[in-house]
């Protein structure tokens, strides 16, 4: 029995139509932001006047949108139009979707940029202080409480997340979305064994699809696969056309093989530091109580001045100095000449996988094992990585899968500086729902932590220097991959915990800032146009074969019975 079955009051959809493909570009891209399906959702309402396919998903697509951010300032639009072409809500659902979609927004401003100044000090009186203003206003508070919701998640703090329900002023009609947020609460903060009754206890009728979703995530967080299952395909049944949710359920059903120690042999493992002595000493404790079988490590210090040569002095004396190998440079020579000097040593060259770390990560047991089993006896993928988060619960996402919209390099305006290389990030920011954890050949994949295929470097060569002291490298080498064929591998199933954000996230000075740009303009103006259009064609075909074959294997594991 599926306890989180819901009403099936949504029209029957076939997962992949030639419509998707024909007047999306992005379609293939996914659809686990709300920025996404807002995007999506005018062209789908468009096209649904005459095509029924088009309306059966465009009704599904506003029902989800809804119920999975109910406060959305575009959505609950769109779900109000669905209602209009038919679609069967609940009542109270239905009067929240008018609620929502004339509800008064916070402004940018003053107020605004204070909430972002406290939530980045974390200071809980000030922060409380604040909400009991902002939510307690019966005009604004619940576009308010959308405001600054995803941030109250990300503080780490359920309590203060708890008290800022206890400040809306709840309605009669309302009420219903303090539900949703307290089992968004408990989705995203308690463990799961508590979120998972405060989810069961949704209305089924009301918020179903995004019950069904989050219980069968918080299900699997428990370990428990087989009634994860039911739930999950249970919910695809009625909305196939979610990218994220077809990539992740196919992966349930054939899990990304994963490999043994002894094929650890293939990967030379390779980290380079410079005066992060303290973190790099707890990457390399979570590296050493890691399973990587014989393979080798291999470290360089790149001109540090703090106490780092101790830090791997006593990792040599951990992992034994026939499998810890450490370099010195007198000084700093930036990322990409630290990784080209650590590639070009003899018994690195020997092997067929780098796996290069960054110096601030918290590994999993089985991270090397996760990374090369999808690629054991395969040359054809570039480089292999996983899904990147905040090293501290509720886990917040920092990358996945990297691809490329699918379009001609458009010409600057008079006095811009280029943009020709349109990667689409589609998580940054976001908390981690469990919708990116999927397995797909990409653009490319974060380098926080990755293989990278020696082969490949051979074909492509290495590391561009231009991009010292960092920033855009590892992207640039992914693309020039692409172009000779090698894509991508992001296995999603694996996250890797990152203490620091990319050093785009922490540019804060002039200089720092400027460095970014530079090298955004470096490769902005490096490929030719008919580079990138292959790019974003090939990436496109990629994407779309990837989606119609796992979208026909469920189709034959499961049917459609919406």
């Amino acid at each position: 029995m599926n306890r989180f079955a819901f009403p099936r009051t949504l029209p029957p959809c076939a997962p992949v139509q030639p419509a998707f493909s024909h007047h999306f570009s992005g379609w293939q891209l996914g659809m686990g932001l709300p920025e996404a399906l807002a995007g999506l959702l005018p062209g789908l309402f468009i096209l649904s006047e005459e095509n029924p396919g088009c309306r059966s998903a465009a009704v599904g697509m506003a029902l989800w949108s809804m119920q999975a951010h109910p406060l959305h300032p575009d959505l609950a639009r769109w779900a109000v139009k669905a209602v209009n072409l038919g679609l069967k809500a609940d009542r109270a659902l239905a009067r929240l979707m008018v609620l929502s979609a004339d509800m008064k927004r916070p402004e940018e401003g003053e107020a605004a940029d204070t909430w972002y100044e406290l939530a980045r000090q974390d200071d809980r009186s000030l922060i409380l202080r604040f909400l009991a203003v902002v939510l307690g206003n019966p005009e604004t508070g619940l576009g308010w409480l959308h405001f600054i919701w995803r941030d109250l998640i990300h503080l780490g703090r359920p309590e203060i997340a708890k008290a800022a329900l206890d400040m809306v002023k709840w309605t009669e009609a309302s009420l219903p979305l303090r539900t949703r947020f307290e089992a968004d609460r408990a989705f995203h903060c308690l463990p799961p064994e508590e979120a998972l009754p405060v989810i069961e206890d949704l209305d089924p009728a009301t918020w179903g699809l995004w019950r069904a979703y989050a219980g069968g995530e918080t299900l699997l967080r428990m370990g428990r696969t087989g009634e994860a299952k039911g739930a999950l395909a249970g919910l695809w049944q009625a909305i196939p056309w979610h990218v994220n949710l077809t990539l992740k359920l196919h992966d349930l059903f054939r899990p990304t093989p994963v490999a043994g120690p002894e094929d650890c042999a293939e990967a030379a493992v390779l980290v380079y530091s410079w005066n992060k002595a303290d973190l790099l000493a707890a990457t390399l404790e979570s590296l050493l109580a890691s399973d990587i079988g014989p393979a080798r490590v291999f470290a360089l210090d790149n001109g540090s001045t703090d106490h780092t040569d101790r830090v791997l002095a006593h990792a040599a004396q951990q992992f034994g100095a026939d499998r810890f190998h450490i370099e010195t440079l007198p000084v700093n020579v930036g990322a990409p000449a630290a990784r080209n000097w650590l590639l070009s040593l003899p018994e690195v060259r020997k092997a067929r996988w780098a796996a290069f770390l960054d110096d601030d990560i918290v590994l999993p047991k089985d991270w090397l094992l996760r990374l090369l089993g999808p690629v054991r006896g395969r040359d054809d993928i570039g480089a292999v990585g996983c899904r990147i988060t905040a090293a501290v619960p509720p886990y917040g996402l920092q990358s996945a899968d990297y691809n490329i919209f699918p379009t001609a390099p458009q010409a600057s305006e008079p006095g811009a500086l280029p943009s020709r290389v349109p990667v689409y990030d589609n998580c940054a920011g976001t908390t981690d729902t469990g919708l990116f954890t999927y397995t797909r050949a990409c653009l490319s994949v974060s380098g926080c932590c990755h293989l990278v295929n020696l082969r490949s470097v051979g074909r492509t060569g290495p590391f561009d220097l231009r991009y010292t002291p960092s920033q855009f490298d590892d992207l640039d080498r992914d693309l020039r991959a692409n172009l000779d064929g090698t894509p991508a591998l992001y296995v999603g199933g694996l996250a890797v915990r990152h203490v620091q954000h990319s050093s785009l996230a922490r540019s804060k000075t002039a200089k720092q800032i400027g460095q970014v740009m530079g090298n955004k303009l470096k490769l902005d103006t490096k490929y030719s146009d008919e580079e990138l259009i292959r790019l974003g064609r090939d990436n496109r075909a990629l994407l779309w074969h990837d989606l119609e074959q796992k979208s026909r294997f469920l189709v034959d594991r499961l049917g459609l019975n919406a």
